[in-house]
C-alpha cells in the first residue's frame, strides 16, 4: 500500500496508546491483547513513514511528530464520529431544516406552539416560519420554496395535499365599553344593527367570506365601520372600540386591557378551520416527522363538527 494511506482502526489504535502511554492499558482499552495492537502502530509507522512513539521498557511517550498526528487524530476521529451520528439523526428524521408558510392568524398561537414543539422533541431540526398570504402559501409550497404551509384555502391544488388541523368555533371579541359586554349570554341576533370590525376582501376574504354568509344565515345586518387585513389588527380596532369582531376561538390568548370575548351559539357549519398543506411525495422521515408533531401539537383546536 502507498505511504500515507492508514486504516481508521489504526488511528484509534495509536490514540489508544498516546492517551495511555502504555501499551497494556490501551490494549485492555481497545479489548484486545497487547501483540496485535503493537502491530497496529507498526503498520501505522510504516505506512505513513514517522515514528510517532518513543518505546522503552520503562515507558512510552509521544514524539514530536506523534504529538502533532494524536491531536490531528482526535479531530478526524470527533469529525467522523459526529457525521455518523448527523448521518442516524437524519435517517431517524431528527435532524436538517424545514420552512413553514403560514397566514397571519396562524402567527397567534399555533407557529409558536408548533416552534416550542419542535424545540422540545426535534432540537436539532431547524424551523424558518415565513408570514404569507393564503395563496402565497399554496404557490409556495407548490414551488418548493416551503417545506409545509398552515392556510385557511379549503381546496388542494394539483400535487397539494391538505390535512384538517384547525376545526374550532368562533368568539365575540366586545370592547369593554359596550353594553353587551355586560351580558354573560349573547345570542348573534344581539349585533344586528352594531358597529363590526370586518376583515378586508384583498387580504382577509376567507374569514370575510365566511362570516359574511354566517350574517347572511342568521338574517343579521351588522353595521361595518372599519376594515382590518389581518386578526391582530382586527383585535386591536376592537381594543379601541371601534365595534365588535367575530374571530376564531384561539384568539382569545391576546389579552388586550379593553376587549371582552363572549362564546356565542352559531349554526354549525360556521367554524374556523385550518389546513397542513404539503407537497404529494415528500416522504422523507424528517417530512413524515415534522408533519406529525404539527398535527399532535395542533389536536386541542380540532373539535368535533
Amino acid at each position: 500500500m502507498a505511504q500515507g494511506q492508514f486504516e481508521f482502526f489504526q488511528m484509534r489504535c495509536f490514540v489508544a496508546v498516546a492517551e495511555e502511554l502504555s501499551f497494556s492499558r490501551a490494549a485492555a482499552r481497545l479489548n484486545m491483547t497487547q501483540p496485535p495492537l503493537s502491530r497496529q502502530i507498526k503498520i501505522l509507522e510504516e505506512r505513513i513513514g514517522l515514528v510517532l512513539l518513543e518505546r522503552s521498557n520503562k515507558y512510552v511517550r509521544l514524539t514530536s511528530a506523534g504529538e502533532s498526528f494524536y491531536h490531528s487524530a482526535i479531530d478526524i476521529i470527533q469529525r467522523s464520529e459526529h457525521a455518523i451520528l448527523n448521518a442516524r439523526q437524519a435517517e431517524r428524521g431528527e435532524l436538517g431544516n424545514v420552512s413553514i408558510g403560514f397566514v397571519p392568524s396562524a402567527a397567534i398561537q399555533f407557529i409558536p406552539l408548533i416552534a416550542k414543539r419542535m424545540a422540545e422533541l426535534l432540537p436539532n431540526v431547524g424551523i424558518t416560519p415565513i408570514e404569507m398570504m393564503g395563496y402565497e402559501v399554496i404557490e409556495s409550497q407548490r414551488s418548493g420554496r416551503i417545506d409545509f404551509g398552515l392556510t385557511r384555502m379549503e381546496q388542494p391544488r394539483g400535487e397539494i395535499e391538505r390535512f384538517r388541523v384547525v376545526n374550532e368555533p368562533f368568539v365575540m371579541a366586545i370592547p369593554e365599553s359596550h353594553p353587551l359586554a355586560e351580558k354573560t349570554e349573547l345570542t348573534i341576533s344581539d349585533f344586528d344593527g352594531e358597529p363590526f370590525v370586518s376583515f378586508t376582501k384583498d387580504r382577509g376574504g376567507f374569514l370575510m367570506e365566511t362570516l359574511t354568509a354566517m350574517f347572511l344565515a342568521c338574517g343579521i345586518t351588522p353595521q361595518t365601520r372599519i376594515e382590518a387585513s389581518q386578526t391582530h389588527a382586527v383585535i386591536n380596532m376592537v381594543n379601541h372600540g371601534l365595534g365588535f369582531a367575530i374571530v376564531p376561538k384561539s384568539v382569545q390568548v391576546m389579552r388586550l386591557p379593553n376587549i371582552v370575548f363572549r362564546d356565542v351559539e352559531l349554526p354549525k357549519q360556521f367554524r374556523s378551520d385550518m389546513y397542513l398543506v404539503t407537497k404529494s411525495g415528500q416522504e422523507s422521515a424528517l417530512h413524515e416527522r415534522v408533519k406529525s408533531l404539527i398535527i399532535d401539537t395542533l389536536a386541542p383546536f380540532r373539535e368535533s363538527d
